[in-house]
C-alpha cells in the first residue's frame, strides 16, 4: 500500500517537473520576443558551364528582410547568409528572366526570409570564343621627346572571352614601354594588357611581343616662342 502511495508521489512530482522546465522554456523563447531587419547579402552565382558567360551587370547584394527571435537577430551578419543564383538550365545565348525563390536561402534556425528585393533577375548569356585581335604598341615617351615609327611583332594576340565583346574589341594596348631620354632606335619586349573590367583572357598568357620604335626630339609647335 505504501509503495503504491509512493510511486504515485513520484509520479506526480515528475509530471510537475516537466511542466516547470516547459514553463521555463517557453519563458526564455517568449521572453525574449520577435522582431525583423533588412540588410544587404551577397548574390552567388552557381552552376554556370564553362563554354557560357552573363554579361550584363547582376547586383552583386540583394536586399532581404529577416524575421525571428531578438536574439539569433543581434548576431545575424550579411556574410551568414547567401541568395543564390542557379543558370545551370541555362545554356543557350540569350536573355533569361529569372526569378528567386526565398525558399533556396538558407537562414540560421529560428529565422526566416519575409521579403527579397528584387526578386526577379534578368540574365544575359552569351557564347565564350576566341578571336585573333589587333596589338596596339604603348610607348611613354620622355619629356622633349617623341617615338615614331612604332611595330609591334606579332601583331596579333590570341584572346577568349564573350563573343559580344570580342566582336567589339578592335585592338588591345601592350604594357607601357619607357625607352631613355636618348635618339636612335628603341627595342622593347613587352606582355598585353586585357580589357579591364571585362571577362576576356589572354589565352597564350606568358606570350611576349617585341615593340621597336626611334626616339625623336619632338618639335615646337609654330609661335610657341621656344627656340628649336
Amino acid at each position: 500500500m505504501m509503495g503504491r502511495v509512493f510511486r504515485r508521489l513520484r509520479a506526480s512530482g515528475l509530471q510537475i517537473m516537466a511542466v516547470f522546465i516547459a514553463l521555463i522554456l517557453w519563458a526564455q523563447v517568449h521572453g525574449q520576443g520577435t522582431g525583423s531587419i533588412s540588410m544587404d547579402v551577397p548574390l552567388q552565382i552557381e552552376g554556370l558551364r564553362s563554354d557560357i558567360a552573363i554579361v550584363n551587370n547582376l547586383p552583386d547584394h540583394l536586399r532581404i528582410t529577416v524575421s525571428g527571435l531578438q536574439a539569433r537577430l543581434a548576431g545575424l551578419t550579411p556574410a551568414d547568409i547567401r541568395v543564390p543564383l542557379d543558370v545551370s538550365h541555362m545554356t543557350k545565348p540569350g536573355v533569361i528572366d529569372q526569378a528567386l525563390e526565398i525558399s533556396t536561402i538558407r537562414v540560421p534556425a529560428g529565422l526566416m526570409i519575409t521579403k527579397l528585393q528584387p526578386d526577379r533577375l534578368q540574365v544575359q548569356l552569351d557564347r565564350i570564343v576566341q578571336r585573333q585581335i589587333n596589338v596596339k604598341p604603348r610607348v611613354d615617351a620622355p619629356q622633349g621627346w617623341a617615338a615614331e615609327k612604332l611595330s609591334i611583332q606579332p601583331t596579333q594576340v590570341l584572346l577568349e572571352g564573350p563573343e559580344v565583346w570580342l566582336d567589339a574589341l578592335l585592338e588591345v594596348e601592350t604594357t607601357l614601354a619607357h625607352p631613355l631620354p636618348e635618339g636612335g632606335p628603341f627595342r622593347f619586349q613587352v606582355s598585353v594588357e586585357s580589357p579591364s573590367g571585362k571577362a576576356i583572357r589572354v589565352v597564350e598568357a606568358q606570350k611576349k611581343f617585341i615593340l621597336r620604335g626611334v626616339l625623336v626630339p619632338a618639335s615646337v609647335p609654330e609661335g610657341s616662342g621656344e627656340k628649336r
